[in-house]
């Protein structure tokens, strides 16, 4: 089996369908569907078993207790037997011939250990372009170049549409803190890309619909998790730059104010702490009240909101 295709939810009956049907359009087969349902309280149940009764492709249905999407992503992993990963969320959907054209990338890259997997780009509701383009196609890039290197020089590029080794991806693992529903998928993909490179494409393979419910649009969010983004900031300082040469001094900075102010918001002291603070983090210490006051200034509304 090629691809497992991981589609995690949360009471998304209503679009769940929309997701199944443009797998069940596609021209290529060789794949199965995992669908983590993460304690949905809908009839989610019900759809997926009329579903599977009429699908073209296996689904395999797993439900658990709720724990956020991270959790669910864990149990998918898990759980996955194709070749290559890729997360289809519950309200997105592929275009038509997307796998067939993913496939072909992903067989460019499938023997050479270099390299996790592909990426290509996705839309919104199938009308425009998520981010900028790649600045080549194809692009090698990797998840730590993305987020700091190329992805600010030639972005943002935006939510874009990923397949990965999985016998690679079996070898991570998202923290699950009882305290946070929710822990950024950088968290896990920053340190892939610390070992492996992707190959990237300006194809579009996938559809991106932001439902006003969907967890990028609640306010505080970032408040309610924070153990949740405490993690991935710890991640990024023990596990990410440490291993990334000609890091922005300026990306240092951020990483270290951030991982601050969520210490400060941590006020039960449950959450991880980074094992070596140097010269520079303490500096950082001393002057997050003043990058705290600038960001407001400047970032109003993502202020506002609690990001």
């Amino acid at each position: 089996m090629f691809f497992t295709i991981c589609i995690p939810t949360y009471n998304r009956a209503h679009t769940i369908i929309r997701a199944l049907d443009s797998l069940n359009e596609q021209e290529f087969k060789d794949f199965e569907v995992v669908i983590i349902d993460d304690g949905s309280t809908d009839d989610t149940t019900q759809v997926i078993n009329d579903y599977k009764k009429t699908a073209s492709f296996e689904i395999r249905y797993f439900k658990k207790e709720n724990g956020g999407k991270h959790t669910a992503l864990n149990v998918g992993i898990k759980k996955a037997r194709g070749e290559f990963f890729c997360i289809l969320d519950s309200d997105d959907w592929f275009k038509a011939g997307a796998l067939k054209e993913m496939y072909e990338e992903c067989k460019k890259i499938a023997d050479n250990d270099e390299f996790s997997g592909i990426m290509g780009r996705s839309m919104i509701n199938g009308k425009s372009l998520i981010g900028n383009k790649f600045p080549d196609d194809p692009f090698i890039s990797s998840y730590v170049d993305f987020h700091f290197f190329s992805g600010l020089k030639y972005g943002p590029f935006g939510d874009c549409c990923e397949c990965n080794k999985t016998n690679i991806l079996k070898q991570y693992h998202f923290p699950e803190p009882e305290e946070a529903k929710f822990v950024p998928e950088a968290y896990l993909f920053d340190q892939v890309g610390v070992k492996y490179k992707l190959l990237c494409t300006n194809r579009v393979y996938k559809n991106v619909e932001y439902l006003e419910e969907g967890i990028s649009n609640t306010v505080d969010y970032k408040t309610k998790n924070i153990i949740g983004f405490l993690h991935h900031y710890v991640s990024r300082l023990d596990n990410v730059f440490p291993y990334v040469s000609n890091l922005p001094y300026k990306l240092k900075v951020i990483a270290w104010w951030r991982y601050w102010t969520a210490v400060k918001m941590d006020f039960n002291k449950t959450g991880p702490r980074v094992k070596h603070i140097p010269i520079l983090g303490y500096i950082v210490r001393i002057g997050t009240p003043i990058l705290n006051t600038l960001f407001k200034f400047y970032y109003k509304d993502l202020a506002r909101k609690g990001r």
